[in-house]
């Protein structure tokens, strides 16, 4: 990431995130209310889907039915389905049909093939040139400029995708386990971190949870691999190198902090079988004393019973030297099927949940919107570290076509470091990968 741009967004991130604490669920008393793009294209001043200039909208114009297929299949039947009451009250006439798809990008990837996308979805990725081929541009909302990640999902442009909300990642601890422990304050280098384990282990406590079996949840281990590293450039980076993998580079030195905890005991008695259910309970309870994952994760810990005040959250060590990064990551992506029969209302929907719905106030998350403040406790502890941030890339083509030719699975890759070993696990994946891309004549 260039220099100016890592302080321009540390800068934004930290005005919105430290602008104050609200009540103790985390939410501020202010929401940025804006109009949704119009249907009557007929209207001076409009375009071709509606919506003029600034991204408002004839609410009268807005009519008929759409389908919202979702991958948040437990908040279909309580909140998704508020906020649906919300945006039909606000457009009479209107009505959004929710599915939530258990197997989510599995379902889309075969309806993607059939051409028969549903009118607003979390966005799949595919190629950046295949992305004009399967969604519309949301250029026409209003938001380009106001929000995250603008790049991840654009091509030649244009906006197919705007995430859904922003994660910031950190480790996430449980503070009266770390009170049982003796523990008090998160650890700020590796051997802190390391001490603190071995803490929580002599007090009958799981030191690091990981969720091991799901896979999905080890994927930020790669952070401290990319903040040693000093970009997230490191994965694209790899098209340079015939080696990407060694124990002594990035890949190494960071997820062997994961290792280190595994060789160690510090993880889960039994990984091969915990699960994030179980996990977000283990947490909640005290079982278990720290996660590293997404800030998302805090409503999980309240859902389970976990006070707000007993959760803590800062960055995770990478090295000894005391400086700390975060990363901020996208989250799926709202999307309009360039196929859909009613773009307009299904444009208007997605403006509503991104500005109106309450949505990032209510799950605890940050807006991917840069005005709008988050005043979560977590958080702004957090960012009272005064973490370098960095802000995760997309995935080059060169280096898709290189990991799909090796059949290359990232979570599946993490365990397998984890638990052999590294030199022999990293000794065979860059076989594969010298061998793709050849293949694929990169």
């Amino acid at each position: 990431m260039n220099k100016n741009v890592a302080l321009s967004l540390v800068m934004t991130l930290g005005v919105g995130l430290l602008a104050g604490c609200g009540s103790s669920n985390g939410n501020d008393s202010n929401t940025n209310a804006a109009n949704a793009p119009s249907a009557d294209a007929g209207n001076a001043g409009t375009n071709a889907n509606g919506a003029n200039a600034g991204g408002e909208a004839d609410s009268s114009a807005l009519k008929g039915t759409i389908t919202w297929a979702t991958h948040r299949t437990e908040l279909v039947d309580t909140d998704l389905k508020k906020y649906v009451d919300a945006f039909e009250a606000k457009y009479p006439g209107t009505e959004v049909k929710i599915e939530g798809l258990k197997d989510y990008e599995q379902t889309i990837r075969v309806r993607m093939a059939a051409n028969e996308l549903p009118d607003v979805l979390s966005l799949v990725e595919t190629t950046k040139a295949d992305l004009p081929k399967f969604y519309e541009p949301l250029d026409d909302l209003g938001l380009d400029d106001n929000i995250y990640f603008k790049d991840y999902n654009s091509y030649d442009g244009k906006l197919y995708g705007i995430t859904q909300q922003v994660a910031i990642n950190g480790l996430l601890y449980n503070k009266k386990a770390f009170e049982k422990a003796g523990i008090t304050a998160p650890p700020k280098t590796l051997d802190e971190l390391y001490a603190d384990a071995d803490k929580l282990k002599t007090a009958g406590i799981v030191p690091m949870a990981t969720a091991f079996k799901d896979g999905w949840t080890l994927q930020y281990w790669t952070d401290p691999a990319e903040f040693i590293y000093g970009s997230t450039k490191l994965r694209n980076d790899k098209i340079n190198s015939d080696t990407p993998f060694t124990v002594d580079g990035p890949y190494g030195q960071g997820l062997g902090i994961l290792k280190k905890l595994f060789d160690s005991g510090d993880l889960e008695k039994d990984v091969y079988s915990a699960t994030w259910d179980q996990t977000q309970k283990d947490l909640a309870s005290g079982k278990t004393g720290m996660m590293y994952i997404g800030n998302w994760a805090i409503s999980n810990l309240l859902s389970n019973g976990l006070a707000l005040e007993d959760i803590g959250f800062a960055p995770m060590p990478y090295d000894n030297s005391g400086t700390v990064k975060g990363m901020m990551r996208n989250d799926w992506a709202y999307a309009v099927s360039s196929t859909s029969k009613n773009k307009p209302l299904a444009k208007a929907f997605i403006k509503f949940m991104i500005e109106e719905s309450g949505d990032y106030k209510d799950h605890m998350i940050i807006s991917p919107l840069k005005d709008q403040q988050a005043t979560l406790t977590p958080i702004t502890d957090f960012m009272a570290f005064k973490p370098e941030m960095l802000e995760a890339q997309a995935v080059s083509e060169d280096v898709t076509a290189i990991e799909n030719k090796m059949q290359f699975d990232p979570f599946k890759f993490i365990q397998e470091v984890t638990v052999n070993k590294m030199q022999e696990v990293f000794d065979g994946y860059n076989k594969k990968w010298q061998a793709a891309k050849a293949a694929v004549g990169k």
